[in-house]
């Protein structure tokens, strides 16, 4: 667990360390003393005011530059000057999202809310609102940000800059540049970046330093030799004083005192460790094995029973010991310090390492701890007892969705060991499927049958059912699938999942939309833990997409975020394979309703996720979803990079539908850009692969995006536009047929542009009112927006003939007046003063919304705003998404402040 601290603490050096509270973290060596501290002190002032306002600090420089101490020093300057500061010293612990979340949520809370203000539940958006409605600036100050690797932490600190007010900073150091949108904060100039170059010490500096502060007797010579040698590094100086504090011949030491990297730390270190004693220096080397440690732990690992007094004495000598939890139980060393000691464990005692893991796994599962038990037995090479161990929390691994991590061991097995468990190779059947390497699992399937017996006839029949679905053979996947389901074995719950989802996506593609809702229904009904783990989400994300086809986008919207926000979405921090997908789901959907910001952190997040589970539909909307947002942002090389990136992925896995879907991203782009030779050859490479493209099959990757679509707008940039029309008609009836709603409205936009290209003005508009009456009421923006300038030209004529008349057409106000705003059509004058209070609520909003939104005010909640309303708390929910996307807001706390922004509510 992360450490919160008001203030560091730091001894003169370690052979005299200074008591410390005990909430205090043991000082780095990389900020050695106080003497270093009031050097840096000055060029910290310096950097500061010449910075101006800056939202963000980072202080990045390998290990033992000072930049702890640079960091305490920013925290004592913001301290005299009034500000409130809250300090973190961060470590592996706290990649672990929900665990960051509540660490800061409680150093936070302190110096955010009013006294006597009532706290309310921790979750991210609240946390963002409480930090932009601070009544007064404040800085957080967060230590080893490298410590900091799982994408969805980084992606709320950005979050947290971007929230941040006036006036308020957020201070970092980090060995590494950190990945939080540091090219935008630049771009605003909101960023100080403080380097190696301005951390090294000068030669004038380090000449205070090792004669003024440390006491050493240097020659000018000496004294230069030494600085070159380490040019400047702080640690490198620090570490060198404790030497020649004890040698008489300072000259020969510096001579072969050389470099400045991080060998030379471990170099040092060794110097050191050998003037401890044999007992402590045992000890040091047989606790460097595991990560974390507590006394219980070290005892094992030793042998001792004192373990704790000696690790409160290395505490106190500030020896590279830090806490690793609020309660001081855990302990880790420094990283470069752990890394030395199990060298020198290894040139001491060959071979131990091996047993100190062993006994590390014996620990830990014996306390229950299997994932870091099972660890070791991997590092110790005993992979054996580790396919043991495996069989043994099988269950729990895959109920607790550490799926990916499961799929890793079970790679690095041996063959012959994984298939020792039948229950792990079937296991290892469906994880294999569902990260897309279907011809391995159709491999691993025929062997687990070979080996253990027809009984698990079933398995090679599910792969090839999968593999039929994963290749848009939509019918004969539910024919087979459907009938294997019946007769997989009552105790088959993790593979009936898996199949079931593949079938029910399957059903909905041919437009089987009740047999699909049958099939969910009764997988439920099947087991009851499906629906109480992660297992559930799979079901509820295939809802979602049912939601998205047929045009119900707020329920999608609503549905998504309520399974985000289950329980079992993460174990020990970490989002499962199900919610991974749900992610990528999720950001069509906020894309969809103009939220192209948050769509994008998501997909930055979960692009690597999408490559690796090779599913047809991750794949096309992950990387057509990120190229287009690429290109909007003016990156057009990021843009072919995803479609090219697609394209070889398709041809891999062999899909035919993803190779097609790059091919029309491009043609597609080339004709909104005038490109039309350019665009008739790619829609022939997508028609190349267009097979699939039928009129009663459906993947919602691309439910508005086919080949038969892109060749209508083709021909209308062509000047073809009654071909068009004539074919438009068609399709939209077939889609309206089949309840495809969300092709629909593309169907009827297209026609709209195709009518105005035949200069049938009237029939134009009236296709467009008919779209936006389809499309207004649940929030489908974006569908308008790509269509580009031919769209913003019909909108222009739109605006001038029937802007005054929405309300006669059933078209929402406000949703219109969003789209004018992002396809940058200007409202007439007079259109907006023919309704009373223009630049109320009511323009953009709903009575009803408005109604939710002053409830929502006052401090009610969902289930209160419900009753006071006579809807449900679902209806309620999904009013509050329209409403946060018509204000492009992020969620309630952001809502509320822009309305009262806009005097809408008090």
């Amino acid at each position: 667990m992360a450490v919160l601290q008001l203030r560091p603490e730091f001894s003169e050096s370690l052979e005299q360390p200074t008591p410390r509270p005990t909430r205090f973290p043991a000082a780095k060596y990389a900020a050695p003393n106080s003497a270093a501290n009031q050097l840096l002190r000055p060029r910290l002032q310096q950097l500061i005011e010449g910075a101006g306002a800056v939202k963000l600090i980072l202080i990045r420089a390998a290990a033992g530059f000072g930049k702890t101490t640079l960091l305490e020093q920013y925290g004592q300057h913001c301290r005299e000057t009034g500000r409130k500061t809250l300090w973190i010293t961060l470590d592996i612990a706290d990649n672990d999202p929900q665990r960051f979340l509540r660490v800061l949520d409680e150093g936070l809370r302190p110096l955010l809310l009013q006294q006597g203000e009532a706290a309310t539940e921790t979750d991210a958006d609240t946390l963002l609102g409480l930090i932009m409605t601070a009544p007064e600036p404040f800085s957080i100050l967060l230590d080893e940000l490298e410590a900091i690797q799982n994408a969805d932490v980084l992606a709320f600190l950005q979050q947290l800059v971007e929230a941040l007010p006036a006036g308020c900073t957020l201070a970092l150091t980090s060995r590494a540049t950190p990945t939080i949108g540091l090219g935008r904060l630049r771009a605003r100039g909101q960023v100080l970046e403080i380097k190696p170059a301005d951390l090294r010490f000068s030669i004038e500096e380090t000449g205070q330093f090792l004669r003024d502060k440390r006491g050493l007797a240097l020659s000018d010579t000496d004294l230069t030799s030494l600085y070159h040698r380490t040019e400047g590094w702080i640690t490198g100086l620090y570490l060198a004083s404790l030497s020649l504090k004890e040698r008489h011949d300072p000259t020969t030491f510096i001579a072969s005192f050389s470099g400045s990297n991080l060998e030379l730390a471990e170099y040092l270190t060794e110097d050191i460790l050998s003037r401890l004693d044999e007992d402590t220096r045992s000890f040091l080397l047989h606790t460097s094995v595991p990560a974390q440690f507590n006394a219980s732990l070290c005892d094992a690992l030793t042998g001792r029973s004192d373990s704790r007094s000696i690790l409160e004495r290395l505490e106190r000598a500030n020896l590279f010991l830090s806490p690793a939890d609020n309660q001081q139980q855990w302990f880790r060393y420094h990283p470069l310090f752990a890394s030395f000691l199990r060298h020198a464990l290894e040139r001491q005692h060959p071979g131990r390492e091996r047993e100190l893991h062993h006994l590390a796994a014996q620990w830990f599962l014996t306390a229950g701890q299997a994932i870091p038990g099972i660890l070791h037995l991997f590092s110790a090479n005993l992979l054996d007892e580790a396919a043991d161990r495996i069989a043994e929390h099988l269950e729990a691994l895959v109920g607790s969705g550490r799926t990916r991590l499961l799929l890793r061991w079970l790679d690095s097995l041996p063959t012959e060991t994984r298939e020792r468990h039948s229950d792990v190779s079937l296991v290892y059947t469906w994880l294999l499927a569902t990260a897309g390497r279907l011809q391995e699992a159709m491999r691993v399937a025929a062997r687990l049958v070979s080996l253990h017996g027809q009984a698990y006839a079933y398995v090679p029949e599910a792969m090839h059912c999968l593999q039929l679905g994963n290749t848009d053979q939509a019918d004969e996947c539910c024919r087979i699938g459907i009938d294997l389901l019946d007769r997989l074995p009552a105790n088959e719950t993790n593979l009936y999942v898996v199949l079931a989802s593949c079938v029910a996506t399957n059903l909905v593609a041919r437009g089987h939309y009740d047999k699909a809702h049958t099939l969910l229904s009764e997988a439920f009904r099947r087991n009851t833990r499906i629906g109480e783990s992660f297992l559930g989400d799979t079901f509820g994300m295939s809802e979602s997409i049912l939601d998205l086809i047929q045009g119900r986008l707020t329920h999608a919207l609503v549905r998504l975020q309520t399974l985000r926000e289950n329980p079992h979405a993460t174990t020990n921090g970490r989002p499962n394979s199900a919610v991974l997908s749900l992610d990528v789901i999720y950001s069509v959907l906020l894309h969809e309703s103009g939220a192209l910001a948050e769509a994008g952190k998501i997909l930055e997040r979960r692009l690597s996720f999408a490559k690796q589970v090779g599913a047809p539909d991750i794949l096309i909307v992950s990387h057509v979803l990120s190229a287009r947002l690429a290109l909007g942002d003016g990156d057009r090389a990021a843009w072919m990079r995803h479609l090219v990136e697609l394209e070889q992925i398709g041809q891999a896995i062999g899909s035919a539908r993803t190779q097609c879907s790059a091919w029309l991203e491009r043609t597609r782009v080339a004709i909104l850009e005038g490109r039309l030779d350019t665009a008739t050859e790619a829609l022939h490479m997508a028609d190349q692969h267009g097979q699939w493209d039928q009129p009663d099959m459906l993947k919602y990757a691309n439910d508005a995006d086919t080949p038969r679509i892109a060749r209508q707008r083709l021909r209308i940039a062509q000047g073809r536009s009654a071909e068009a029309v004539e074919a438009l008609g068609t399709m939209i009836v077939e889609a309206r047929h089949r309840q495809h709603h969300r092709r629909e409205i593309k169907l009827h936009i297209l026609q709209a542009i195709a009518l105005e290209g035949m200069n049938r003005y009237q029939p134009s508009l009236d296709a467009l009112n008919l779209a936006l009456r389809l499309a207004s009421h649940e929030g489908f923006l974006q569908t308008f927006i790509e269509e580009g300038k031919p769209m913003a030209d019909l909108f222009r004529r739109w605006v001038t003939n029937e802007h005054g008349k929405m309300k006669t057409h059933g078209i929402e106000p406000g949703f219109v007046d969003l789209l004018l705003r992002r396809l940058g059509v200007a409202q007439p004058v007079a259109s907006t003063a023919s309704r009373p209070e223009a630049e109320g609520a009511r323009e953009v909003l709903t009575e009803r919304e408005f109604q939710i939104l002053q409830l929502l005010a006052a401090g009610h909640r969902n289930k209160v705003i419900a009753d006071k309303v006579f809807l449900s708390e679902f209806t309620v929910k999904s009013h509050l998404q329209k409403i946060y996307a018509k204000l492009d807001a992020r969620g309630r706390t952001e809502a509320l402040a822009i309305a009262r922004g806009r005097g809408w509510i008090n």
